[in-house]
């Protein structure tokens, strides 16, 4: 069983389509795709969630480096989830009030975000294939939580697991003529996988977060790193459901992914409890 993401188009590609799809997997593969470069803070922000030695005042010194990151991160933890009775005016105060990991995560997804082109003719795509990332990214980590997986690299995996979509879109937005919306829903659908890993081994990121990327919606085939992909795919699943507001507990059980983990229906009921929560972080972060 599988559910699809919103960006994947049904339509079967003209020629046309076809002879574009080939070129750009030709020129992943011979790394002629132009990758956007990690800015040095936001891969310091991303060492930092990986290590366990990071510790608070670091995380606050490495935010205050970039203004306009700092700038964001004080938007979202005054937004109205987290910000409480009182604003919060120092990034120590906000440490200290939502704990390092959160605040991490805020950091680092903006961090990540601020990477990518702004613009795009294909921005609404874009902006969708990202939401989706951010949204598999939490439930991800929820998942690994759960089954006591790597929580830091499920949700990383989860975050980025179709950043490539995006990537192909600002490929397509360079193209003349541009490719239709369907069409550029099914090329981001078909290289999305693709241009992520390149980007992850661009970036000099874990291996295992290319696997993540490479593999999710083919579990079964995943050639190692099981129970980081299976976080990652239970985690989509679960995002494109709540997207679609079609989530249904006995469905998610089901999925290959979901059953390597070991969960069982009255874990996966316990976990979209949590839906709720979700959409609020969604809401609030994504500013």
């Amino acid at each position: 069983m599988s559910l699809s993401s919103p960006v994947v188009a049904t339509q079967s590609p003209g020629p046309d389509v076809s002879a574009l799809e080939s070129r750009l997997r030709t020129d992943i593969a011979a790394q002629r795709l132009k990758l956007p470069v990690l800015p040095n803070v936001a891969l310091e922000v991303l060492s930092s969630t990986l290590d366990d030695a990071a510790d608070a005042q670091r995380l606050a010194n490495l935010i205050q480096k970039d203004q306009s990151l700092a700038t964001h991160v004080m938007r979202v933890v005054n937004s109205p989830l987290f910000r409480g009775s009182m604003e919060i005016v120092a990034l120590q105060q906000a440490i200290a009030r939502l704990g390092m990991v959160r605040i991490r995560e805020i950091a680092l997804t903006a961090s990540l975000k601020n990477a990518l082109p702004a613009k795009c003719s294909f921005q609404l795509l874009m902006d969708e294939a990202w939401q989706l990332g951010f949204a598999t990214g939490l439930w991800a980590k929820e998942f690994a939580r759960t089954t006591r997986k790597n929580v830091e690299i499920s949700s990383l995996g989860g975050l980025l697991y179709n950043v490539g979509s995006s990537l192909i879109a600002v490929e397509l937005s360079k193209r003349e003529p541009s490719p239709s919306l369907g069409d550029a829903k099914y090329l981001m659908a078909s290289l999305g996988s693709e241009s992520g890993a390149a980007l992850v081994d661009n970036w000099k990121l874990p291996a295992v977060v290319g696997t993540c990327i490479q593999y999710v919606g083919d579990f079964g085939n995943a050639p190692g790193n099981k129970d980081e992909v299976a976080t990652v795919e239970a985690g989509r699943a679960v995002a494109v459901a709540m997207r679609q507001d079609t989530i249904d507990a006995d469905q998610i059980v089901e999925l290959d992914a979901v059953q390597h983990l070991n969960l069982y229906p009255e874990d996966i009921e316990e976990l979209l409890a949590k839906s709720e929560q979700i959409s609020n972080a969604l809401e609030s972060m994504i500013l």
